[in-house]
């Protein structure tokens, strides 16, 4: 149903002044989402579809993560059926005089993926202790090892239960927070592409280690410069270069620091060609855990929103990284590749049907063929139906013919505010089945009108 996921609605302003709209002809009523309630059937969300955090268009709301979720979106505003569910005022969980149709919303198929909802906690609880662990740097204060020592152990533990939900979550980087997710993403990457190598358990929180460490030089580094948004100068770009040198001094100074920490700090930026920094190493001079940060660091640069750049589709990205010769140790960047899939979580594709989709989840028996969340739209690119396939289901016929880009959905005026919304609720059903040249700077740089700017 267009009504209630319509792109161009704008919603009241001010949630006080705001009065509920009800739509006579289909008992549809426009509310606050601060204003739902379980047992209200809830019926799509006043704005842009691509944020919502429900694969199912409409559903009889049952739990307090379902309303928390709609209320994380961003959207202020949503619909609710009143006659499918209770209204405004009615008591919350009180069920509706009249049951919704049989089919209409199998229990099961609204249920959230606990693996899911893990790694969302897990993401808040790595965030709030990366903030606090670059807090501490930045102050020249020691930070506590043991502590990250324990949170990469927690992350660890959930790659190897269910590595496609960290990995999915660890999208949702906002550009003012970049730094230190940034370092909670490189650790999750870190861990699963360990896992893809082959590394036993202790080897692989040993590389989560040194990736949630890596980049802990930027705390010494101005903000301002950081998150300039205009190309930097050659003076500037030096000042960047001197983190890892920073950060290895800085952890070099505490108790318990061990020491493929310190190398990966120094060394995550050295190129297989011998044209990286600080020290220019090459080939097997750099050490397994640089090798395996180098991609994962740049891959998560490149994929990331800036202050000074929009990010890249992973896919892309993916492309993209596979043309810069000489850059990464080709076996690890292939393991890297089969790690996230061809077509890694958030990427934008195109179906046979002529529909767009984003890749929600991995089917690791068959990189080609991952679980989507499919929609269709109207000529003026409002969302008329979406869907969660499989596409690795026996019965199938849908498959991937290109990948579209995230610049599909801009130029289309659809807009990805949080890949949170497609990540945090899993088909019942469908989780059955389960180029060009490097730039000058290829950390920092990205194609743009003007020429190479900043990558990271």
């Amino acid at each position: 149903m267009a009504i209630g996921i319509g792109v161009g609605r704008q919603p009241a302003p001010g949630f006080t002044a705001f009065t509920p709209r009800t739509d006579p002809m289909t008992r549809l009523k426009k509310i606050h989402v601060n204003q739902l309630r379980t047992g209200m059937y809830f019926s799509g969300f006043d704005g842009a579809w691509i944020a919502s955090p429900f694969w199912r268009a409409s559903f009889l709301i049952r739990t307090a993560r379902e309303i928390e979720l709609a209320q994380q979106t961003g959207l202020e505003y949503c619909w609710i059926d009143t006659d499918k569910g209770l209204d405004q005022g009615a008591s919350a969980g009180t069920p509706p005089d009249e049951p919704a149709p049989a089919g209409t919303n199998p229990p099961d198929e609204d249920r959230l993926d606990p693996h899911i909802v893990d790694a969302l906690h897990l993401y808040e609880k790595a965030r709030q202790t990366t903030q606090q662990v670059f807090t501490q740097a930045r102050l020249g204060k020691s930070l506590d090892v043991q502590k990250c020592k324990d949170l990469v152990e927690q992350i660890a533990v959930s790659v190897a239960h269910h590595a496609d939900a960290l990995l999915g979550i660890i999208r949702l980087k906002r550009a003012d927070e970049y730094t230190y997710l940034h370092s909670i993403a490189v650790c999750t990457m870190m861990v699963a592409l360990g896992r893809t190598l082959g590394l036993d358990d202790t080897a692989c929180r040993q590389a989560g280690l040194a990736g949630y460490l890596h980049d802990i030089g930027k705390a010494f580094i101005p903000l301002e410069l950081l998150n300039k948004p205009d190309r930097l100068s050659d003076q500037e770009y030096k000042i960047i270069q001197r983190h890892p040198a920073l950060g290895h001094a800085y952890l070099n100074g505490l108790m318990g620091v061990p020491d493929y920490v310190l190398d990966v700090c120094l060394h995550h930026h050295e190129k297989m060609d011998g044209s990286g920094y600080p020290e220019r190493q090459q080939g097997q001079q750099i050490s397994l855990y640089a090798r395996m940060a180098a991609v994962c660091d740049v891959y998560d640069a490149v994929t990331s929103h800036r202050a000074y750049k929009s990010a890249w589709d992973p896919a892309e990205s993916l492309s993209r990284m596979a043309s810069w010769q000489g850059h990464f140790d080709r076996a690890i960047f292939l393991a890297f590749v089969k790690t996230l899939g061809i077509y890694p979580l958030g990427s934008i594709v195109t179906l046979q049907s002529g529909r767009t989709a984003l890749v929600i989840r991995q089917n690791h028996k068959d990189l080609t063929r991952p679980v989507v969340k499919a929609f269709t739209t109207t000529s003026t690119m409002e969302i008329l139906e979406h869907e969660v396939i499989d596409l690795s289901a026996p019965d199938q016929c849908e498959t991937i013919v290109e990948r579209s880009g995230q610049d599909w959905l801009r130029s289309h005026g659809l807009v990805i505010g949080s890949l949170q919304a497609m990540l945090a609720v899993s088909d019942a059903s469908a989780s059955a089945h389960t180029s060009g040249d490097a730039p000058d700077q290829p950390e920092r740089d990205t194609l743009a009108p003007g020429g190479w700017q900043r990558l990271k």
